[in-house]
């Protein structure tokens, strides 16, 4: 189970990371001036920006919503994440069952620890090896290099407005050359390289690559022209977590993508779900709610399966 919550992790590391920069995949010859205005845009806001951001991410479906809230600053290869998750279900009786939990994720060069609250509210730590360092340097003092590859990550641009104070611009994602990327900088990492995946997880982990090539992602982007800094962002995931039900569905090979409950789910997901990012940032001051409470910092290490097995 803590295998099948490692790929878990290391997909709401990628989902989060979409989500908080702007980088995007290669526009067509038609839309070159839109292409241009993209560029001009994306060189200008390059300067260094560890501004605290506010993250809402929505998920709905039939009978289930998701909402993660959080707080968030990212400076020189480290992360600071502070919020909340709630998780609202409705049964055939028609009983509403509302939860939410609190959380708390620290990434630096090396890992990233997420402290989270456990069915009986007690804190809990579970610390892995997630090659994010690399982009969250990107995010926050990209160089010349870097924001090429960002430039290369986008697929199409519309000019919705473009004022004398500010522009917006809606961007497509280019979700193959995502995915490509990220794998290449996981594969980088030994301890990644080092943990024994089984087959569930691999076929669960070919769905989620599957659902990027294949989603249509887009973005909304707001910037301010007079200090040149993303004022906020709106992101429209849906196809992304349809594509990947769409790709178990199809699936044939494996037993579990079978199982009644788990194939009504996906059902739901792959025809009836949206997923949903909403950015804002935030003044200098918002980041003191990011240090983390001591009784958290006391949080119990969640065992691996390899400690396990050695009991």
């Amino acid at each position: 189970m803590n295998r099948i919550f490692n790929a878990v992790k290391i997909f709401t590391a990628a989902i989060f990371l979409l989500g908080v920069t702007f980088t995007s995949a290669k526009v067509s010859a038609a839309d070159f001036e839109a292409m241009q205005i993209f560029r001009e845009t994306i060189m200008q806001t390059a300067g260094h920006d560890n501004r605290p951001f506010h993250q809402d991410i929505y998920f709905l479906m039939p009978k289930a919503t998701g909402n993660l809230e959080f707080l968030a600053a990212a400076d020189k290869g480290n992360l600071k994440v502070a919020g909340t998750f709630g998780l609202w279900l409705i049964d055939e009786d028609g009983n509403a069952d509302d939860t939410d939990k609190e959380f708390y994720l620290v990434q630096d060069k090396e890992n990233m620890t997420l402290y989270f609250q456990d069915e009986k509210n007690k804190w809990k730590k579970s610390t892995s090896p997630i090659s994010a360092a690399n982009m969250i340097d990107m995010i926050t003092t990209p160089d010349a290099q870097q924001l090429e590859k960002m430039i290369e990550f986008v697929k199409d641009v519309i000019v919705l407005q473009d004022g004398e104070t500010s522009r917006t611009l809606l961007v497509k994602l280019d979700g193959a050359k995502i995915v490509e990327d990220i794998k290449a900088e996981m594969a980088k990492d030994p301890k990644v390289k080092e943990q024994n995946i089984d087959e569930t997880v691999n076929a669960v982990v070919s769905y989620i690559e599957n659902g990027f090539r294949n989603a249509d992602i887009w973005y909304t982007w707001t910037v301010d022209k007079v200090n040149w800094q993303t004022t906020t962002m709106s992101f429209n995931l849906s196809s992304l977590p349809q594509s990947i039900a769409m790709a178990a569905l199809n699936d044939s090979t494996q037993p579990f993508v079978q199982l009644e409950p788990i194939r009504d789910i996906l059902e739901k997901v792959a025809y009836y779900s949206e997923f949903k990012l909403y950015t804002n940032f935030l003044n200098d001051s918002a980041k003191a709610k990011l240090e983390i409470p001591k009784k958290v910092l006391k949080a119990k290490e969640v065992e691996s399966d390899d400690k396990s097995k050695k009991k």
